[in-house]
């Protein structure tokens, strides 16, 4: 018994630099947590004091409102082909950058410096890059180009090379870093044995480089599914719903259309999407993982 005294006594020095980190979970995920799956049953508008519970009708609204599934497939659109491409260009150029390439140093500084600069930063400067900056470069080649954010066809794709441009350089760190930790002497004896530079990529170098891809692939797509301040401070969704994602839809549903009750509804329904993509694509890759 007194062993048992004792050794709580000492481990509950460790418990208590617990507390502030728990606490503030509580107070800034759990607890508006809680509260927005309360709120979602309301009408509240977000301002007045008045709250009527109106049971599940928030939720049915949500599944046979068209414009919440639009505003769903842009999200899935824009964060599929953006995780592909960041992931693709990453690793690109990290196998580039870890090869005995003159400069190096210098070249991984600038593919990572444009990850440095704030998204609202950014968006306003490729802002003016498309509707001032290249059709004004381009008139000196006699092409007339106007802003692909103004144009419901291609406005998501102008995004998303905003989006590449700004999001490459963490991951190629992250994939040098994995790079550097694979034995040159696996590397050496492929090329011994008559392999080739694809196939010892293939078997050798993705194999060993799969948690760094599992790492990326999380992040750059749960990143992306979540874009909000990107789309508010280029096209705010537009033209049309060409460029709204959920976080956009759920932000105006609840603070501009004043439905906040319906708004918390939707947030509810899109923090249990990204569970669930979150989930799934842990297990599938951490499995792939053990498979390699």
């Amino acid at each position: 018994m007194r062993r048992l005294k004792r050794t709580i006594r000492r481990e509950m020095w460790y418990i208590l630099f617990l507390v502030p980190g728990f606490l503030l979970f509580m107070l800034a995920v759990f607890v508006p947590l809680v509260m927005g799956a309360r709120y979602s049953f309301t009408d509240w508008d977000g301002i007045s004091q008045k709250i009527t519970y109106i049971g599940w009708d928030n939720y049915v609204k949500a599944f046979t409102d068209n414009d919440m599934w639009v505003v769903l497939i842009n999200t899935f659109k824009y964060a599929f082909i953006l995780t592909v491409l960041v992931n693709l260009l990453a690793l690109f150029f990290a196998l580039l950058l870890d090869s005995y390439l003159p400069l190096r140093n210098l070249f991984r500084t600038v593919f990572f410096l444009p990850s440095v600069i704030s998204v609202v930063l950014a968006g306003f400067v490729w802002s003016y890059n498309y509707s001032q900056g290249f059709p004004k470069l381009l008139q000196y080649f006699n092409l007339d180009v106007t802003s692909p954010l103004g144009n419901p066809d291609y406005a998501l794709f102008g995004l998303i090379v905003v989006a590449v441009w700004q999001g490459v350089g963490a991951p190629m760190i992250i994939y040098i870093a994995g790079l550097q930790g694979i034995p040159g002497e696996l590397v050496e004896s492929a090329r011994m044995d008559g392999a080739g530079p694809l196939r010892t990529l293939w078997n050798i170098t993705l194999p060993l480089l799969a948690p760094a891809v599992t790492i990326n692939l999380l992040m750059v797509l749960t990143g992306s599914l979540k874009v909000f301040d990107l789309v508010y401070v280029t096209t705010q969704g537009g033209p049309g719903f060409a460029t709204e994602v959920m976080s956009t839809f759920i932000y105006k549903t609840a603070f501009s259309s004043f439905k906040a009750g319906y708004g918390m509804a939707l947030s509810m329904i899109f923090f249990v999407v990204l569970v669930i993509v979150t989930i799934a694509q842990i297990s599938i890759f951490r499995r792939r993982e053990v498979d390699l």
